[in-house]
């Protein structure tokens, strides 16, 4: 095993509210919340396999900016909170520009690397409907063998979780791909300024 190869995860945020992490090959973590994509990218130690973002990595110029990926999720599992699936009109500045940067960022120190978007609250509530909120994260990193804190923040959680759809997604064990199905206004996510995207899911 090559103790240096990680997955790469990002919660984009703003000041001190940008969580990121690695997920080694042995499941363990390192997690920090920093304050830009910059920050993010500088803060990697290990050699990336791949990376995961919670954040919209490609747009639509449709009314609210909805996409189909987003449609069908809510249609799938609701859209209440937590894990609600947002129109990319309704998110915070923030979370798209941070998250675009990073993952520009991220190609320019790591060329040609792998990412996919990630819905770490979405996953969370998907995957312990029956459980309670505090119990999810429990479950989950029990299910995909990770080993976090659990007193980590929810920053550092949800980058977690990006890393882990990114570890399941790139390794061919979660097959659903969310950018091959999209409206007409969508960008295409293997053929535009951030291409290649995509969007792993469990089912």
């Amino acid at each position: 095993m090559d103790r240096r190869a990680v997955w790469i995860g990002a919660d984009p945020g703003g000041q001190d509210h940008f969580g990121v992490s690695e997920l080694f090959e042995n499941g363990t973590t390192r997690t920090a919340c920093v304050s830009s994509a910059r920050e993010a990218a500088e803060w990697i130690q290990g050699t990336p396999l791949g990376a995961g973002i919670d954040s919209p990595m490609w747009w639509s110029s449709a009314k609210r900016g909805d996409r189909k990926a987003d449609r069908w999720l809510r249609c799938k599992y609701g859209n209440a909170s937590p894990g609600k699936v947002l129109a990319i009109n309704s998110l915070y500045g923030a979370v798209l520009a941070q998250g675009a940067m990073l993952a520009v960022e991220l190609r320019r120190r790591f060329p040609g690397l792998s990412i996919t978007e990630a819905h770490p609250g979405l996953l969370l509530r998907a995957r312990g409907r029956r459980l309670d909120q505090s119990r999810r994260f429990d479950r989950l990193k029990h299910c995909f063998g990770v080993h976090a804190c659990s007193r980590i923040s929810d920053h550092e959680r949800d980058a977690v979780l990006a890393a882990l759809a990114a570890r399941e997604g790139f390794t061919g064990r979660w097959t659903r791909d969310l950018t091959l199905e999209r409206f007409p206004e969508e960008q295409d996510p293997s053929a535009y300024w951030l291409a290649p995207m995509h969007y792993w899911w469990f089912e």
